[in-house]
């Protein structure tokens, strides 16, 4: 397999300008995995590096978008996992940071309540049930595009979004009242 450039740089020009027409909905999806709008600049700003890096192993002109939302996709994994790694050296040192919470201002603290309960929510969502709901919801894919990024049917995408929304319902519902009776 040849790992140089398989097309003209003329194309690879053209298709990472193309992505960029993309760049609300990675932001989107990386919000939604990283759950914070400083994080997710950063993140998305790592998408499209690694996008211009690999331009050149887009097998089809007409799946770029499908493409850069996978990478979007594997960035927000890969962030995820290397919180969890941070996460688990600072409690075996028993000095955890804190949380900074939501990088912009909130409206009211009912508002932040609630972003708080859905968030903590998403962030309880089986790995296969939370990457439907972010691509969905935050990223705003459709269920076909959803599917392509995540490479299946999208009977499956619709089921697993299902599933995660009544999860987050159930779960936000029940932290919005274990609050108001604790």
């Amino acid at each position: 397999m040849n790992k140089g450039r398989v097309m003209p740089e003329e194309e690879e020009a053209r298709l990472f300008e193309e992505m960029m027409s993309y760049k609300d909905g990675v932001f989107r999806i990386c919000l939604g995995f990283s759950r914070n709008a400083s994080d997710a600049e950063d993140l998305a700003q790592e998408v499209f590096l690694r996008a211009y890096r690999n331009v050149g192993r887009i097998h089809s002109p007409y799946a770029v978008k499908e493409w850069l939302f996978r990478v979007a996709r594997n960035v927000g994994l890969d962030h995820q996992k290397r919180k969890r790694v941070v996460r688990m050296f600072q409690a075996r040192a028993s000095n955890p940071a804190p949380d900074p919470g939501p990088a912009a201002p909130v409206d009211s603290p009912e508002s932040d309540e609630r972003l708080g309960a859905l968030k903590q929510a998403v962030s309880r969502l089986p790995k296969k049930l939370r990457e439907v709901f972010v691509l969905r919801e935050y990223g705003e894919l459709s269920y076909r595009d959803v599917a392509r990024t995540l490479g299946l049917k999208e009977g499956t995408v619709m089921s697993r979004l299902s599933r995660a929304r009544a999860v987050v319902t159930h779960l936000v519902k029940e932290e919005l009242d274990g609050r108001k009776t604790g």
